[in-house]
């Protein structure tokens, strides 16, 4: 029997030691909103997804391997919740798998792309729903590069990444590399390679990164390279935050926009604004955006939101305001604007975290 007894409290230890060295966590968003859009003399109402935030379901998780070493994974998926996914689950929003330590971290998979970030951090709307600013993927938005050449500017396959380590003074910094997989006896080797890096400073109310990234098209005049910088300061009664990038091809064709937005605490929720502009190099057709929304925090993880946006056209422009991205994905809507014409949407929606 103490033998028994003694075999027990062997194991039990054992499996309590293993399960604090290793985790699992499973995570995600389940956004949806009732919305309306209008473009062009046409307008479509409905229900969407990802209005406040993107939808998602993931798992994560890391384990400690000694030596100072942690291994990690994480795999998430986006959620159209609006129709239940009906394309079915993939995990393209992130699969990943690294290595951490005193170094820092390495990443491989698919992720997000280091110029990517800028544009939803600094953006009061985090690039989601009817209110998010048109970046990344200026040049595609402006139809001065094919969306059968480029790859989104959002995420990256085939990556390889390096972080730097926490603890050092509010510095941050990252690099990474995408492979496009092509073979080398191929004219347009180095399509889909991706190159970026994204360095700043983060401590207290103050934030500032800068970012590049380099996406390789079928040739050198396909070729897109972003920068952009974002800057803001926590003042605790208003978070005002400041966006500045730009994207330009081979062929000499650009885009650039600038964002001011911000956040402000109001009652148990918090007030959200921004006005957007984009230049298109060498021509009239620019175009701006306005977005004013609030979200009410019933919780924690629940909020609901409501959000207006507006987009003014110069020109020949037509560019319109959409919840998320095209209809098959979740989104709104109405296609594409009267040349220099406006566009306009709202939505009221309720966002969980879990």
């Amino acid at each position: 029997m103490k033998k028994t007894l003694l075999a027990l409290a062997t194991l039990t230890a054992f499996a309590g030691a293993a399960s604090a060295q290793s985790s699992v966590t499973l995570f995600g968003i389940v956004d949806a909103a009732y919305g309306h859009v209008s473009a062009g003399g046409r307008s479509v109402t409905g229900i969407s997804n990802s209005g406040l935030n993107s939808s998602r379901l993931g798992f994560r998780g890391t384990e400690d391997i000694g030596g100072g070493l942690r291994a990690g994974f994480h795999i998430e998926g986006g959620l159209a919740n609006d129709d239940g996914n009906s394309a079915g689950l993939t995990f393209q929003r992130r699969s990943t798998v690294s290595l951490m330590g005193n170094f820092g971290e390495v990443r491989l998979g698919r992720d997000y792309t280091p110029s990517f970030w800028n544009t939803t951090i600094y953006d009061a709307f985090g690039t989601n729903g009817v209110g998010s600013a048109m970046t990344p993927n200026l040049l595609r938005q402006a139809g001065l590069v094919s969306t059968a050449i480029h790859v989104s500017g959002v995420r990256s396959n085939n990556t390889i990444g390096y972080f730097l380590p926490g603890g050092l003074g509010g510095f941050n910094g990252q690099v990474q590399y995408g492979f496009g997989e092509v073979a080398s006896n191929l004219p347009n080797k180095g399509q889909g390679n991706y190159f970026g890096f994204r360095v700043g400073y983060g401590a207290g109310p103050l934030g500032v990164n800068y970012a590049y990234g380099n996406q390789k098209g079928v040739s050198g005049a396909t070729n897109v390279k972003t920068s952009n910088i974002g800057v803001s300061y926590d003042f605790g009664a208003v978070k005002p935050m400041l966006f500045w990038g730009n994207e330009k091809a081979g062929t000499g064709a650009k885009v650039t926009a600038w964002e001011l937005s911000a956040v402000a605490p109001m009652g148990a929720g918090e007030l959200r604004a921004a006005y957007s502009k984009y230049d298109v190099a060498r021509s009239a057709n620019d175009w701006n955006k306005f977005a004013l929304g609030y979200g009410y925090n019933l919780s924690k993880r629940t909020q609901l939101y409501t959000t207006y946006a507006r987009v003014s056209n110069k020109g020949v422009q037509n560019q319109s305001v959409a919840n998320g991205g095209a209809a098959a994905s979740g989104g709104l809507s109405a296609g594409l604007a009267s040349a220099g014409g406006g566009s306009t949407g709202y939505e009221f929606g309720i966002r969980h975290s879990f």
